[in-house]
């Protein structure tokens, strides 16, 4: 009696329990990661209850000036991904409010200098 792919598959989840565990390990590092940003954000606006319009602010102060920084600079003074910071950079999105301060530091230290 022969094996079908669909049938030898099929047996694999049976056969060695540790099968879909780094998936699922993956998974619940990143609702972890994304519960702890939400609960971070939430804190921040619990001591900052200032409303304020921070897209408008962001692409109008600092933005313009990220242009002056790479990717690899911003992403280390702000601590965020290469991915998001390029989307800071290229103004088609704003950070939350809690990360201005390094935004604000790196923009502000380059004027300086």
């Amino acid at each position: 009696m022969g094996c079908t792919a669909a049938g030898t598959l099929a047996l694999i989840p049976a056969a060695c329990p540790s099968y879909g565990k780094p998936v699922q390990m993956r998974r619940r590092r990143y609702c972890e990661a994304f519960a702890s940003h939400h609960r971070q954000n939430r804190l921040w606006a619990k001591d900052h209850p200032e409303p304020r319009d921070p897209r408008a602010w962001f692409l109008r102060e600092v933005a313009p000036k990220l242009h002056a920084f790479s990717l690899g600079e911003i992403a280390k003074a702000t601590g965020l991904s290469l991915a998001a910071c390029s989307r800071f950079r290229a103004g088609t999105k704003a950070p939350h409010p809690r990360h201005w301060t390094a935004f604000v530091a790196l923009v502000e230290g380059s004027e300086t200098s």
